[in-house]
């Protein structure tokens, strides 16, 4: 029998493996809330980290697994962002990096050494150890991975958000640079924990790329190449590559196998059978049931008829992931979540 992450990196070679693979995304402020945790609480605690993740996964059985979910925004406090921590939700950061057109030259004239500049910083220190440690328990089973923004969101957190969105038009080569700096950091990130084996996959999430947010054109000229510098370095660490971009991206669909990503983690607004028609033979597709109005508010039936509606749409023929259409909601019952990834589990080809 093909164990856990056997099935997901099949898929992710868009071939067919025994069953369908399973799995939650994210969840790092339900796993903190389901646990009594707090994002502030385990800064410097690799191992209550790793028995964390370690425990919820005995519990839920997600064919893959996560360090550092909701940690995104941390990912800049090496950098000079100031991080404000929550009672309820992921880390956010203050304000951006950037104000004035020099300010990107500034970043990195004060940081050229971006691993160097992460590797100082408790937070990032907690996730790259405990990321070690979950793989050693746990990573000859279940596919370990990390999450991050992906560059284009990254960069506009770095950039501000409404700023970055009018100077796209405005100074379009400062926006691109800020990205191809986004996806430097990005890649320092994940290098150490793929070089020394505690990863076997990235998965980043490109919310600010949402089809809600920018054009398609505005995707292929911003997003995308910020996408393709990250994910190339990434697959020359021999490394799995699996992405999420939110909203309504069906007129994107044909862009994400340029991407370099070999899975696309669908969105709830789109279409899993159009998704699949477009670009399925192409590259694994993973999704899309909503994660408000049937996972944590459906009955387990209704769950259940709802993960195998999906596979049916988009699943039938491999190369397909069930998960969550988006990270899921803090309440979310833990029974729900079992009965979803059952219902993947138990769908054998």
């Amino acid at each position: 029998m093909m164990k856990a992450k056997e099935c997901v990196l099949m898929a992710f070679e868009n071939k067919t493996p025994e069953r369908v693979p399973a799995i939650i995304y994210g969840g790092g402020v339900w796993t903190m809330k389901h646990t009594g945790n707090t994002f502030d609480g385990l800064i410097g605690k690799p191992r209550e980290m790793a028995d964390m993740v370690i425990r919820v996964n005995e519990e839920i059985k997600s064919d893959m697994v996560y360090l550092g979910s909701g940690y995104n925004n941390v990912h800049l406090q090496p950098f000079g962002g100031r991080i404000k921590y929550r009672p309820v939700g992921a880390p956010d950061l203050e304000e951006p990096l950037m104000y004035e057109d020099d300010d990107l030259q500034r970043l990195r004239e004060k940081y050229p050494d971006i691993r160097a500049a992460l590797s100082g910083d408790p937070v990032v220190q907690t996730i790259w150890e405990a990321a070690r440690l979950v793989h050693e328990e746990i990573g000859d089973e279940y596919l370990v991975s990390a999450t991050a923004w992906g560059p284009f969101s990254l960069a506009a957190q770095i950039y501000g958000v409404e700023k970055m969105m009018q100077d796209c038009f405005r100074k379009p080569k400062l926006v691109a640079d800020t990205i191809d700096f986004a996806a430097e950091i990005n890649y320092y990130f994940y290098e150490p924990m793929i070089k020394n084996g505690s990863i076997e996959a990235t998965a980043i999430a490109d919310a600010t790329a949402s089809g809600d947010l920018i054009s398609p054109r505005m995707f292929k000229k911003f997003a995308l190449p910020g996408l393709q510098k990250f994910h190339s370095m990434i697959e020359a660490l021999n490394c799995g590559r699996f992405l999420h971009i939110c909203g309504d991206t069906t007129k994107s669909l044909e862009l994400f196998p340029e991407s370099g990503a070999q899975c696309i983690a669908i969105d709830m607004k789109v279409d899993l059978a159009e998704a699949h028609q477009k670009i399925g033979a192409k590259m694994c597709i993973g999704g899309n049931s909503h994660p408000v109005f049937v996972l944590n508010n459906g009955t387990k039936e209704v769950v259940i008829e709802n993960a195998k509606k999906c596979i049916q749409n988009a699943g039938l023929d491999g190369g397909y992931i069930l998960l969550p259409g988006c990270d899921i909601p803090p309440g979310l019952p833990v029974e729900n979540i079992h009965a979803y990834l059952s219902a993947g589990r138990d769908w054998k080809y």
